[in-house]
């Protein structure tokens, strides 16, 4: 293959997997549906792949689109940050952001990602609430929230979703635990054992499971101990009292020290979808103010690399 890679096309596909389909993808970018459609088509042709299964009334990813996203997300952000610095010229982002997020996820990975945002960008000013409960983000004056939520559903609240990086969750519990789990081959072998459960999932103690091979399945825990935040339940955890689904950011630390192991290793719990929301409906990119443009860009940057390393790192630590 010769010629320049079809920047534009990764960057509208981003889109596309970011907005959830192709007529709202085609709203985000100003373009016309079958505008859209028609550029997708050309780098699908181009790579000699779909990066999308289409049917009429529903829009995934394949295997290979997945494989592609992270990368295509940061053309069309790079991209994005370049014209946005260019159109700002001289003027510096300042000024105060209020923004909300989950208490673990705002420790473990906004903490360490944001303060080269800071260093970077002197003049804006953060204020942070933590809270895995429900936010009201307009009645809390919030600017701007990091919102989790499964696979790639868009959270129901007012204003712009963007998809910052996605993560998975995994069964886990410490090592003493799993050496007293005898004859446990399959997820349906854990039925009725002691569960630490995290109360914000719908139904806390019911696993829906699937493995690298494609295999699906779900199995019910025994409720030992349940609560709205998964802090709460590390310590249970380490103690040897059950199993957890937990997101790897969360787990990261422990798995790196050997204190807590996966229970079935290569079953995954549920898929987790990261997004910036910008309060205030029909807020765009090009609407938003210069420091909320370019604290999502910044987030955009470094936050999937972060997310997806870590797990990785701690994989290699316990081979």
């Amino acid at each position: 293959m010769t010629g320049l890679p079809d920047l534009e096309g990764w960057a509208v596909f981003a889109r596309v997997a970011e907005s959830g389909s192709f007529a709202a993808a085609a709203r985000s970018l100003g373009l016309a549906a079958p505008t859209v459609s028609k550029v997708m088509g050309r780098l699908e042709h181009r790579l000699g792949t779909t990066l999308f299964q289409r049917s009429a009334r529903h829009l995934s990813l394949t295997a290979e689109g997945t494989e592609c996203l992270e990368r295509a997300r940061r053309i069309l952000s790079e991209g994005e940050g370049l014209e946005a610095e260019l159109r700002e010229g001289t003027a510096t982002p300042r000024g105060l952001i209020r923004l909300a997020a989950p208490m673990t996820f705002g420790r473990e990975i906004l903490g360490p990602a944001l303060p080269g945002f800071l260093k970077r960008y002197p003049d804006i000013t953060l204020e942070m609430d933590l809270d895995d409960g429900v936010v009201d983000l307009l009645g809390g004056r919030f600017e701007a929230a990091v919102r989790i939520t499964s696979g790639l559903l868009r959270p129901a609240v007012p204003g712009q979703a963007f998809l910052l990086c996605r993560s998975v969750t995994r069964l886990v519990c410490s090592e003493q635990f799993r050496q007293g789990l005898t004859h446990i081959d399959s997820p349906e072998d854990l039925t009725g054992q002691p569960g630490l459960l995290y109360a914000n999932a719908s139904v806390p103690d019911f696993f829906r499971l699937k493995h690298e091979d494609g295999r699906q399945t779900a199995v019910r825990l025994k409720g030992l101990v349940n609560a709205n935040s998964g802090d709460m339940l590390l310590p249970a955890i380490r103690a040897g009292l059950g199993i957890a689904l937990l997101p790897d950011f969360m787990l990261r630390p422990d798995l790196e020290s050997g204190q807590v192991v996966e229970v079935l290793p290569g079953w995954t719990g549920t898929d987790l979808s990261v997004w910036f929301i910008v309060t205030g409906c029909g807020a765009t990119r090009t609407q938003m103010s210069a420091r909320l443009r370019v604290l999502l860009a910044y987030l955009e940057r470094v936050l999937g690399e972060i997310v997806s390393q870590d797990y990785s790192a701690a994989q290699e630590k316990t081979r």
